[in-house]
């Protein structure tokens, strides 16, 4: 069965958090799991970022990538690449990290301004990426010679011109053309909370369909609408199931797999 594990950068500051979903993703391969993880580094990004003085701009949850803060993601990214798979190797995972043009996995263009609920005009998001095509056949090559391949979210237009791109949209792209079964997206939130303010709120399944109208009714904020967009989108060209979960929950990748822990969305 083929995965798509997507890891937030706040679950990977710590050390101890990266050796067990490492381990964790070792259980999974044993069991017979493809796995293909993509990671982003946002945490990480914003405090390297606001430690040199460069501006940290978000727009209904999505960051706005200067070329300052660019050229600051092509140094943390690679960075946080590495130590993942330094994790994961040392777990027993024969991991390869790459970026998302590395083999021509991803073929981009730099996103147009587009229309975002909430503004009355046009957002340009900067030196980000819009992915036009998938070419999965390095993720096939890496899987067939034993190999877990680590995806960092730095996309490259036709120019050879680095982007950047929000690591929940990568998953879902690369997700669909691989077929996956199931997208796990992996934070610090447990799930889905219908009031952030009460975690027995917690929404513990729900259908694609409930997913819209909650997109529609505007109950979903900040950076969790990215992550349900890309949810429905995920659905909709044919993965069978996405899950949210908490990267600080014990075997959390295992249980949200089984349905027992985080918010599983299906059709």
């Amino acid at each position: 069965m083929k995965i798509l594990i997507k890891l937030s950068g706040k679950v990977l500051e710590s050390s101890e958090l990266c050796l067990s979903l490492a381990r964790q993703l070792g259980y999974l391969e044993a069991k017979g799991y493809r796995v293909l993880l993509v990671h982003g580094a946002g945490k990480q990004l914003s405090e390297y970022c606001l430690s040199r003085g460069i501006p940290v701009v978000q727009k209904a949850g999505r960051r706005v990538t200067s070329q300052p803060v660019l050229d600051s993601a092509v140094k943390v990214f690679s960075s946080v690449n590495r130590e993942i798979c330094s994790s994961l190797i040392s777990s027993g995972v024969n991991a390869v990290g790459l970026s998302a043009f590395d083999g021509n996995l991803t073929s981009s263009r730099r996103r147009p301004p587009i229309e975002v609920a909430g503004y009355s005009e046009k957002i340009d998001f900067g030196c980000v990426a819009e992915i036009e095509r998938v070419n999965p056949q390095i993720i096939h090559t890496l899987w067939n010679e034993g190999f877990t391949p680590v995806v960092s979210s730095l996309c490259a237009d036709s120019s050879g011109r680095l982007l950047n791109i929000n690591a929940d949209t990568l998953a879902m792209e690369l997700g669909a053309a691989l077929e996956v079964t199931s997208l796990v997206s992996v934070s610090d939130v447990k799930g889905l909370y219908r009031d952030l303010d009460d975690p027995a709120s917690l929404i513990f399944r729900i259908t694609l369909e409930e997913a819209r109208r909650l997109l529609s009714k505007g109950v979903i904020f900040d950076g969790m609408i990215p992550k349900i967009q890309n949810a429905v989108s995920a659905l909709e060209r044919g993965i069978s199931s996405y899950h949210l979960v908490s990267g600080l929950e014990i075997n959390c990748l295992p249980e949200a797999l089984e349905g027992k822990e985080g918010t599983l969305i299906s059709k």
